[in-house]
């Protein structure tokens, strides 16, 4: 059975979308950097890197970078539902239809966005089923999504004097469909990490959001978690 990972509205943090461009670009470019560093081990066996400390750690340096960013794009889904009445239901409807009309196959039973019993929001992506994805290519695609986020919030509301421009509302509408497109490459490349590696989820999980804690982002109470069967495996971290 598969595994789900939720992250958490940062109840202690407010970003602004200029604070989560700059924020976005920031991780994505550490996380670049840590896949660089990778990538001599990427199409090494998950015993291989079990027993190879350097390995090991530059594995979890790209699992909880692919963390970060993801996390940066939740905050701010769930601030620009708050902000601007938005509905993170039909955003996740209208990703959901765009993913099965590319082709990607996902279980489609799984319950994506969720508030948990104490009331604090939560939000996953589905497992994606994409054939030779690799961690390069996650970065590029990243990048690519990136950029059309940045449309959004300059070009296309005329930050720069053009003519044509939309308004608010719509381009913060847009800007909620690119920072689930972002967070959705992460996802599916951390799920892909998992079971390539066999890595214990809830281990990666509990320590990112134990740092988002550390940092006075988040505070107790608010359970962020992964769902399923674990795999009996003994895994890499």
């Amino acid at each position: 059975m598969l595994e789900y990972v939720y992250l958490p509205k940062l109840n202690c943090l407010t970003p602004s979308m200029d604070s989560t461009i700059l924020k976005i670009v920031e991780e994505s470019g550490e996380l670049a950097r840590s896949v660089l560093l990778f990538l001599p081990y990427e199409k090494e066996s998950a015993f291989r890197i079990q027993h190879d400390p350097e390995a090991r750690e530059l594995l979890a340096d790209v699992v909880q970078e692919l963390l970060d960013v993801a996390q940066t794009c939740v905050t701010m889904l769930f601030v620009l539902e708050e902000k601007y009445s938005f509905s993170i239901d039909e955003w996740m409807v209208r990703h959901l239809n765009k993913l099965e009309k590319k082709g990607y196959l996902f279980d489609r039973q799984q319950n994506y966005r969720i508030v948990d019993n104490a009331g604090f929001k939560q939000l996953a992506l589905p497992h994606l089923g994409i054939a030779n994805v690799t961690l390069l290519k996650t970065v590029c695609k990243i990048q690519e999504e990136v950029g059309e986020l940045t449309q959004f919030v300059g070009k296309k509301r005329g930050a720069s004097g053009e003519r044509e421009r939309i308004g608010e509302q719509e381009a913060m509408e847009g800007c909620g469909e690119e920072l689930l497109d972002i967070a959705q490459c992460c996802f599916t490349m951390f799920y892909i990490l998992s079971k390539r590696y066999r890595i214990d989820l809830r281990r990666c999980l509990k320590s990112h959001v134990d740092k988002l804690a550390q940092k006075g982002y988040w505070s107790p109470g608010s359970v962020a978690q992964t769902i399923g069967k674990k795999d009996d495996t003994e895994p890499v971290f």
